[in-house]
């Protein structure tokens, strides 16, 4: 389901990395990365397993275009997902819009 994920935010046309760029292209652009899980567990065992992440949106655009592109590739992939944050990155003047999203 990971590569689900990496495929949809691929066809935002969306420069996309996973974890991060050595040298950040210019915005807009994407960062995804996983950083835990939410397994099911059962009978001493997973039972199922999940992989939680979460994708970045780097951009100058307030008007919300990238968001809803961002999150029609969210829907696309079949991920559980939820929008976490916004934050204004002061050294370099972006806003970071910030999801959390779950695979299986």
């Amino acid at each position: 389901m990971l590569d689900e994920l990496k495929t949809a935010l691929e066809a935002t046309g969306l420069p996309v990395a996973h974890f991060g760029w050595s040298t950040a292209p210019a915005a807009p652009y994407l960062v995804y990365g996983e950083d835990g899980a939410n397994d099911l567990e059962a009978g001493n065992a997973h039972a199922e397993r999940a992989v939680e992440g979460t994708v970045d949106l780097y951009t100058r655009d307030d008007t919300g275009r990238d968001i809803a592109v961002v999150e029609s590739a969210l829907e696309e992939s079949g991920a559980a997902w939820y929008y976490a944050s916004t934050q204004f990155e002061t050294d370099t003047g972006l806003l970071h819009h910030e999801w959390v999203f779950q695979v299986v």
